[in-house]
């Protein structure tokens, strides 16, 4: 019994962190690729060939959706390994379905939120030497949920928590910490974390479509995080 009391409080403990490195996993390795693909085929002249029979809307759409079908495919076999784990230990039982679905909301969001940002970074910039500069504010803020999970799943319902799951770009992960945890928040916190979700996603896309068109044909010194807003704003 001691055993079993240990192996569900390691359970419940180390589940806010599972969920939130399988999503930044996905993120990371979707918004990379993203990334990478934009710059070699902006530095190979491939967009100037694409742009002849596509819109940069279009352009844009495509990439992301492409995307979006590796990235869901590598989450789905993650999360396939990580439950074929607790039902050979017998553990699957205390994990809620219910928070496979939440995975699938809160990693869609993410993932167009960056990834739109990244798309945008890809195409102002030559090399990846040129989009580390550009891309550490992003680090930051995909990181910043692994410093802080412990505190977030040991408090779920802390000032900290609840704040932190109303700020756009780290929201996402937050409610998911709190919804893995042993005191999950209300319903309607969980589904207005999402309305600022999509709210991000609204914002990272205006972004996106603004920077796109003007840095894909642009060649030359890569402008700074300021100059990439001021051509959001007058474009």
């Amino acid at each position: 019994n001691g055993a079993e009391r240990a192996t569900v409080r390691g359970v419940n403990m180390f589940l806010p962190l599972a969920f939130v490195v399988l999503m930044f996993m996905g993120v990371m390795t979707g918004g990379q690729a993203l990334l990478a693909s934009t710059i070699e085929e902006k530095a190979n002249r491939v967009m100037e060939v694409l742009l002849s029979a596509l819109s940069p809307m279009e352009l844009l759409a495509g990439k992301m959706l492409g995307q979006l079908g590796v990235s869901l495919i590598v989450l789905g076999l993650w999360v396939g390994i990580g439950l074929a784990a607790l039902v050979s230990f017998a553990l699957f039982g205390l994990l809620n379905p219910w928070l496979i679905p939440y995975l699938g909301i809160f990693f869609l969001l993410t993932y167009l939120t960056f990834g739109f940002l990244m798309v945008s970074i890809g195409a102002v910039v030559s090399d990846m030497r040129e989009a580390q500069s550009l891309m550490m504010p992003l680090m930051l803020l995909l990181t910043f949920p692994l410093w802080v999970w412990l505190p977030m799943s040991q408090n779920p319902n802390s000032t900290f928590s609840v704040v932190m799951s109303f700020l756009p770009g780290l929201n996402n992960f937050a409610m998911l910490i709190r919804l893995t945890s042993t005191a999950p928040p209300p319903w309607w916190q969980v589904w207005l974390s999402v309305g600022v979700g999509v709210a991000s996603v609204a914002a990272a896309l205006w972004f996106a479509t603004k920077v796109f068109k003007i840095g894909l044909l642009m060649y030359g010194k890569p402008p700074n995080f300021a100059t990439l807003v001021r051509w959001a704003r007058q474009a």
